[in-house]
């Protein structure tokens, strides 16, 4: 009876690394399914894009809210520079790749990492420390830097011959980019920017929201914090206004049914939205988002309306815009 061939589930971006992985995978007649997580920071467009382009199985799975949260709050393995849990985010990912390879029959856990292209999340320490974190270390594969690296079970056991893997290593991509020629492999991303968490201001803004929030955070409120202009507002109110027409129509997008919408109907303005953490918001929130959402719009120093609409109410506020510098004082 011949061989099975091994399988290999491959977390996959979509990015240059990600595809050349895959193609070594291939290269040693490993039968490849692709995954890629979505959370707050990780959307699978360019994963779609790229599997279909090269014809890999995807599988798109959203990683566990609860105990990615629980990382914004006290990572195991500490912060980097900002907000940014990057050990036990790479952690969590291969966890619960690593459950869903033995779940789905898989026999090893590839990845498109190199080995100190990141000079804090890739090097060869950090790299342990998270295959450890993930309890699958011996079952993750990293076929651009796999010479670099300890051998793996699947290395072991003679499903892969390592002396067909690679030993790429640092931050430049000149070998990347000319394997990629060689391999046909036209069409891929620039390198995407980093993470939001890894911003100053971004983490600054995080860390005031689930203060003002007591830690009572969804992927749903950091998605929200990655558009527009950000007020908290006593008691306990959040306010959003777009700073453009993109911004307003992800706001849009966006909205839950209990929330109020905020716009001005006498001149040009920003989308708004409005709510409360318990969902109660006084006579004083709605006047001062008024006058927020007044602020922003073609006022010309003329009194604006603004219309707030809910699922079961509607008001009508006629305003002056808001002095700049009550805006600072609730600006996250």
């Amino acid at each position: 009876m011949a061989k099975r061939s091994p399988k290999a589930l491959l977390l996959f971006s979509g990015g240059l690394d990600s595809l050349l992985a895959g193609e070594v995978l291939r290269r040693n007649g490993v039968q490849v399914t692709c995954l890629t997580f979505t959370a707050p920071f990780l959307t699978s467009e360019k994963a779609v894009s790229a599997a279909r382009l090269y014809d890999y199985p995807l599988i798109i799975a959203p990683l566990p809210e609860r105990v990615y949260i629980n990382l914004l709050t006290g990572p195991p393995h500490g912060f980097g520079k900002y907000m940014n849990p990057c050990i036990d985010c790479h952690a969590l990912m291969l966890k619960t790749a690593g459950n869903m390879m033995k779940q789905r029959g898989y026999d090893f856990l590839a990845t498109g990492e190199v080995a100190g292209e990141r000079p804090k999340s890739q090097t060869i320490a950090a790299l342990r420390r998270v295959d450890e974190a993930s309890g699958f270390g011996d079952y993750i594969l990293r076929p651009l830097s796999a010479k670099l690296l300890p051998p793996t079970a699947p290395e072991r056991e003679g499903l892969i011959d390592r002396n067909r893997l690679l030993a790429i290593s640092g931050r430049g991509r000149k070998v990347q980019i000319a394997l990629a020629q060689e391999w046909h492999i036209k069409k891929y991303p620039s390198p995407a920017g980093g993470c939001p968490l890894t911003e100053k201001l971004f983490s600054l803004k995080l860390r005031r929201f689930m203060k003002a929030f007591e830690g009572q955070i969804s992927f749903f409120h950091i998605a929200l914090l990655r558009v527009g202009r950000h007020f908290l507002l006593p008691p306990k109110a959040h306010l959003v206004i777009g700073r453009d027409m993109k911004e307003n129509k992800r706001l849009l997008q966006l909205r839950l049914p209990w929330m109020w919408l905020v716009n001005p109907i006498n001149v040009k303005g920003p989308v708004a939205l409005l709510y409360s953490r318990d969902g109660l918001l006084t006579q004083e929130n709605f006047e001062v988002s008024a006058r927020f959402v007044a602020r922003y719009s073609d006022h010309e120093g003329d009194p604006v309306r603004i219309l707030m609409t809910s699922e079961e109410d509607r008001l009508n506020i006629v305003t002056k815009p808001a002095h700049p510098a009550e805006l600072e004082k609730f600006r996250i």
